[in-house]
């Protein structure tokens, strides 16, 4: 059995393992219905700071989902993938938006961890 691997954000948050983690960003999730942004600072505050994890591990110097910046989250639906799943999109400030995945984000902050 593989060792668990934590996961810690930039603004201080940080979970014994990436399942509690992804538990945390799921339950956020429902917390708000299609078409409501983040209104929450710490939801806010702990979407930016996994959202820049994941800019940093998959971007790789190309365009990243915050873009210019980032004016706000909110819950969407991912029409691009079977299923239309529920996730979060981030708003950028020159209101583009873009959706990520929550799982994508998780696994590269763990493995940041590592």
């Amino acid at each position: 059995m593989g060792r668990s691997i934590s996961v810690s954000l930039y603004n201080g948050k940080s979970w014994p393992t990436k399942n509690q983690a992804y538990a945390h960003f799921k339950e956020m999730l429902g917390r708000y219905i299609v078409g409501e942004r983040v209104s929450d600072a710490e939801d806010h505050s702990d979407l930016k700071a996994l959202l820049t994890v994941y800019d940093e591990a998959v971007a790789k110097g190309e365009l990243t989902k915050a873009g210019i910046g980032i004016d706000y989250f909110e819950k969407g639906v991912d029409d691009q993938h079977p299923g239309k799943t529920k996730c979060f999109y981030v708003v950028r400030t020159d209101e583009s938006r873009i959706d990520f995945s929550l799982k994508h984000a998780l696994n590269a902050a763990a493995l940041r961890q590592a």
